[in-house]
């Protein structure tokens, strides 16, 4: 009986070990413990849209944080991702169920895909003006995601590596984009993108597929990879064709080991039409990319969150210094004075 069971459960497990991810995010909710009242909510692709409208929130929140650490605050990795991730919850996100750990990469920790590997991707380390800094963020509305990921430099360089790379990565996006459409195999918009950074002389340092689905989970099927699997997720699911109403990302990235990573990630969703760029008009060119002083208004903060400011002074002349400390004389004078009148 052991015998002629043994091949049948073998069999079980080897056919379990196929079945798409996306089995396992149906049913995440429930697991995790956090279902929301009417679970698994069908309205998909507006919930999409509204936590890719959440997420550019949590960029334009990271951009303006490194704007401060450019003009002076004392920001860490991990103290700006809980920023950008209470922007995206009082924005509407789910606050007990986020779509992944935000990740802060900055300098070299960009250059590591999901940042530092030790703090889920936001650490300790204090972001720096000239640093080349990854945000990937998403939002999660009705038990649906969103995954878009924003580089930028905290100020302007004329770095030629550091330009060269991020137009390589942005080049390589555009050209996906008219491929994004039901029909078409799920290998081919990674190769259009690996051929383009191959050809700008970065093709070993794009190390990972070029996008991947996203629905329940961060990552579903289908995986845009032209290879047979994928070296940063462990993904297999790249042979079949991209479907009306699949949600995916497109994310090719460029990363120098020990300097800097860029990656630039957006959202679509393919139609009959061909595909709808949901996160379109979040800026991605290069004068987004570079942070500048001119780039916000400027604004009171404190340069080290979460401790008292011990040097702080008000915000005077010499001429008023002079005159606040001439009042200060004459009132001491005068005060003695009539001390030493008390006295006699």
């Amino acid at each position: 009986m052991l015998k002629r069971g043994l091949p049948i459960l073998v069999l079980a497990i080897l056919l379990l070990s196929y079945v798409p991810s996306a089995v396992a995010c149906e049913t995440e909710v429930a697991r995790l413990g956090v279902q929301s009242p009417t679970g698994i909510s069908p309205n998909k692709d507006d919930s999409m849209r509204e936590t890719v409208r959440i997420a550019k929130i949590g960029q334009e929140t990271a951009r303006f944080m490194l704007w401060e650490v450019l003009m002076g605050a004392n920001y860490t990795e991990k103290y700006i991702a809980e920023q950008i991730d209470q922007s995206m919850i009082d924005a509407g996100s789910n606050p007990n169920w986020n779509s992944f750990d935000t990740i802060v990469a900055s300098g070299a920790n960009g250059a590591i895909p999901h940042g530092d590997p030790d703090n889920n991707g936001a650490g300790p380390k204090q972001v720096m003006p000239g640093d080349v800094v990854v945000v990937d963020l998403g939002a999660r509305v009705n038990d649906w995601v969103s995954d878009i990921t924003r580089s930028y430099i905290v100020g302007e360089t004329d770095n030629f590596t550091i330009i060269d790379t991020y137009m390589a990565v942005y080049d390589a996006q555009n050209l996906t984009f008219p491929v994004i459409e039901s029909g078409t195999p799920a290998w081919v918009p990674d190769d259009i993108a690996r051929t383009h950074i191959t050809e700008r002389g970065y093709g070993d340092l794009f190390i990972h597929s070029l996008g991947h689905g996203f629905g329940v989970c961060v990552h579903e099927p289908p995986l845009l990879s032209s290879g047979t699997d994928d070296p940063l997720f462990g993904l297999t699911y790249n042979q079949q064709p991209l479907m009306v109403w699949d949600a995916v990302t497109v994310e090719p990235g460029i990363y120098h080991d020990g300097w800097f990573g860029i990656r630039i990630e957006d959202d679509f969703l393919v139609n009959t039409e061909g595909h709808e760029f949901l996160s379109e008009d979040l800026p991605r060119d290069l004068d987004w990319f570079m942070i500048k002083t001119t780039d916000y208004e400027n604004t009171t903060f404190d340069e080290t969150p979460g401790q008292e400011n011990d040097n702080f002074l008000p915000a005077i002349g010499i001429f008023e210094s002079v005159l606040l400390c001439s009042v200060v004389a004459v009132f001491s004078r005068n005060i003695a004075s009539e001390n030493r009148k008390n006295e006699s």
